[in-house]
Formats: C-alpha cells, sequence, structure tokens
C-alpha cells in the first residue's frame, strides 16, 4: 500500500495485486464491514491501520487495485503471471514491487496436524478477518511477541486461555535497552497486552513448549514440557493442558518464492528470513525492474515495512520517471531508521534451538501436503539424497498443494540435524508458486503494461 501511494504520487500508471478480498495484508486486515462486533488490538496499532488505509483509499480512484487476485509466477523477463476470479493473466510492466511479506515458522511435533492445531497468525487472522475466536479453550505457545499479542486478544474475544508457554521471557529483550528505546511506542502497546494477560490470570510458563497434541478426529489436549537452553527436553516436566485450541508461532520464513522464480541472486539468513533477495537499501534486486520491500527483503515487522515501501515505491518509479527527494521520503528513511533498531532486538527474542525440532518422531509428518513422515525424509538422507531438490525427488515434500513454503524450512533444519547437511541452495520454486486451476489457465489473457 505504502508503495503503491508514493508511486502513484510521482505519476506513475500503478496495479496493486492483493490476495486479499480488502486491503490491509495480515497486520492491518480488515473484516466485512457487515459483520457485528469490534477489534481485538490496541487502539495506538488501529489509529495505524486507519492512517493508512485512508491514505490508500485516496489513490483508489487512480490506480488498477484488483482485489483477490493471485500472483503465481514471475520470470527474468519481467512477466508476472496472475490468477483473476475464473482466468489468468500475464502482466509486463515497466517495474515490479514485491511485498509478499512472511510465513510461520513451523517446528513439527507429534499430532501438530490435528484439527485445533495453527498458526498463532492463522489465530489471529481469524480474529481480525471474522471478527471470533477460533476456540473455547486455547494454549499459546512459541517465542518472540506475537504469542504475546495473540494469547491477549484471543482473551479478548471470549476464550479462556489456559496457559502461554514462552519459549524465554519476554523480558530479555530488555538487555537491549538501546534497542528497546528505539521502538518505545510498540513497547507499550506490548505492555499493554501484557497486561490484558495478567489481569485474565493466564499462566504463564517460561521455558515450556509443545512436545505432542492430543486428540481423536480433532484437538483434546496439549503436552508441554520445559527445554534447556540447548532445545533438549528437560526429562520430568511434562505438563498436559485440556483445549480446543492450540496456537503455535516460532517466527517467520520469508515468501521469496516469486523473486527466486524471476532468477534474482538469493542469500541465506537464516534469522532474517531464511532465504531472501539480495537488495540494496531502495530494495533494488539483481534484476533492474525487480524490487523488494518489507518481510519480502528481511525479516523487520510492519512499520519498517510500511515506511520501507514508500523508499522502494519511490525506487521503482525512478525505473520508469525520474524523481526527486520529498519530505514523505525523507521521513520514511528516519522511521526505517529507528524501527530497523529495534527489529534487530525482537529478531534476537525469535532464535529457536536447532534440537527443538528433535520433538519430531519417526511417525510425524514432515511435508503436510504430501504426509511425508520424519522417517521417510530420514530415508532419502540415509540413501544420500542431501540437496533439497533430491529430498524434493526422492521423497515428496514440497511437491504439494503449497509448494514447499510449509515444509521447506524443516526439511533443511532436519536435513542438518540428521545428516550433518548444511542448508544450500533454496528449493527451486517453480510455477505454480499459489495453486491455479486448469480453467483459469485455459482463459489467459497477456497485457503488456498494467
Amino acid at each position: 500500500m505504502a508503495a503503491a501511494i508514493e508511486a502513484a504520487a510521482r505519476g506513475c500508471e500503478v496495479t496493486v495485486l492483493d490476495e486479499s478480498v480488502r486491503p490491509g495484508g495480515q497486520i492491518y486486515r480488515q473484516a466485512d464491514p457487515r459483520l457485528p462486533g469490534t477489534e481485538f488490538a490496541e487502539p495506538t496499532e488501529l489509529a495505524r491501520k486507519k492512517r493508512l488505509l485512508r491514505r490508500f483509499n485516496e489513490i483508489l480512484h487512480a490506480i488498477d487495485y484488483r482485489a483477490n487476485t493471485i500472483a503465481y509466477a514471475a520470470f527474468g523477463n519481467g512477466e508476472i503471471h496472475v490468477q483473476v476470479e475464473d482466468r489468468t493473466e500475464v502482466l509486463k510492466p515497466d517495474a515490479v514491487v514485491l511485498a509478499t511479506g512472511m510465513r510461520e515458522r513451523a517446528i513439527p511435533f507429534p499430532g501438530w496436524t490435528l484439527p485445533g492445531v495453527m498458526f498463532a497468525g492463522g489465530a489471529q487472522a481469524i480474529l481480525k478477518a471474522q471478527r471470533t475466536s477460533p476456540g473455547r479453550i486455547a494454549v499459546v505457545a512459541g517465542c518472540g511477541p506475537l504469542p504475546i499479542v495473540v494469547a491477549s486478544q484471543l482473551t479478548r474475544a471470549g476464550t479462556k486461555v489456559a496457559a502461554l508457554a514462552s519459549l524465554r521471557s519476554p523480558l530479555a529483550i530488555l538487555r537491549s535497552p538501546g534497542g528497546v528505546w528505539h521502538g518505545r511506542d510498540i513497547m507499550r502497546e506490548g505492555l499493554r497486552y501484557g497486561s490484558s494477560l495478567l489481569n485474565a490470570g493466564v499462566a504463564r510458563l517460561t521455558g515450556y513448549v509443545p512436545i505432542r497434541a492430543l486428540g481423536n478426529e480433532r484437538l483434546e489436549a496439549v503436552q508441554l514440557a520445559r527445554v534447556d537452553e540447548q532445545g533438549h527436553v528437560v526429562p520430568g516436566t511434562v505438563r498436559e493442558i485440556a483445549c480446543d485450541l492450540l496456537a503455535v508461532n516460532y517466527g517467520f520464513i520469508a515468501n521469496s518464492e516469486l523473486a527466486a522464480m524471476a532468477g534474482v541472486r538469493i542469500r541465506h539468513d537464516p534469522d532474517g528470513g531464511f532465504w531472501l533477495p539480495e537488495t540494496d537499501q531502495e530494495g533494488r534486486t539483481s534484476l533492474p525492474w525487480l524490487f523488494a520491500a518489507g518481510d519480502t527483503a528481511g525479516l523487520r515487522g510492519a512499520l519498517v515495512a510500511e515506511s520501507e515501501g514508500t523508499i522502494v515505491g519511490a525506487a521503482a518509479a525512478s525505473a520508469v520517471r525520474t524523481v526527486a527527494t520529498s519530505d514523505a521520503l525523507t521521513d520514511a528513511i528516519a522511521a526505517r531508521r529507528r524501527y530497523s533498531r529495534f527489529a534487530r532486538v525482537v529478531r534476537e527474542t525469535l532464535t529457536v534451538p536447532v534440537a527443538l525440532w528433535r520433538t519430531a518422531t519417526d511417525d510425524t509428518v514432515v511435508c503436510r501436503c504430501e504426509n511425508v513422515l520424519l522417517s521417510e525424509l530420514r530415508s532419502a538422507l540415509d540413501s544420500g539424497h542431501h540437496s533439497l531438490n533430491a529430498i524434493k525427488r526422492h521423497a515428496r515434500p514440497g511437491m504439494g498443494w503449497c509448494g514447499g513454503r510449509m515444509c521447506l524450512h524443516s526439511v533443511a533444519v532436519l536435513a542438518e540435524l540428521h545428516a550433518g547437511v548444511a542448508p544450500g541452495k533454496m528449493m527451486t520454486p517453480r510455477p505454480m508458486a499459489r495453486p491455479v486451476s486448469f480453467a483459469a489457465l485455459a482463459q489467459q489473457k497477456r497485457t503488456v503494461a498494467p
């Protein structure tokens, strides 16, 4: 949204391809205005949301905004392939800004595929889009700030949160007071969310992680256990808690498939988003027409993404026409610098010990789409299939509906854990980056410019 606002202000013809039905992304996701109820976020976050959406709505008459549109392929010749309703279209604009965001990092454990087990961000998406809770009794687990936020929002939605299990104490962030100071307004929001949990009497279990989800047809209980600093389960610490919702978040992985598919240079950053397109300070990749903004270029959060969108929108506009520095651009550069310092501190709270992946047993599903078990993955490794592409060909992880977005990171970590194979190149992304029907492919239109 921010990139579109800036590019439109500089006189460019702008097309926005949005996978969602309404603008806002995950952080500023909008519910259908006809739905009753209120939002569960902090007023300061809602004010930021309202401000950006207002600015975006002001340019809607001047841009081509396409909601519910899937970009499923990008090629080095500048083509972007998209699905719009029951047809597909090929676009070839002068410049493309990828703001594909991130997905949540999965750590498979026994029972994690049971209905009722979901990512914390998925639970939050239901809270935001449907204004209702996905469960009656919840356990929230993971690391970093998101589990705290989601647990608080669940209580505000009427869910009983039986426990918040944190890999490490949220107070650990205070070890970097300088970085915290740069995000002091966000820290105040976090404190208010934490206060909501205290007022609701939510049990805090520091150092605990889920090791098994229990249930027949759906989730009935979760087993939590304390882990040491290396991520090994401490014997005798298992606790079982009844619940119908387990919301888990262990951090995030950048959605870099479209960038890699187009052929840009990719770097490996296990802490910043795993595989990321190489970019300069203005979001330029190794392809002169392709730019990356926000979490696509590195995990730094929504406030960095908004300011960076302005910067990258200006840079993309400069690929089309000569542009000058503006007050908005100067302010965005300053905001990105400030919030990036805070983001580096937050990222330290998202480090996960590799030994946590040992909670997966041989009969644990690693690839949900193809139902690939850890035992099958280990068999491929024992047979000498060590690259991610070779593992994919031998055992089929990454061949299913999600194209590896769910399992790619886990396959790489498990390969290193069980076979000592350091992550190399990412699994080669292929069209379709998102599922597209044959009927839509048969109805294809080619457009030279947006």
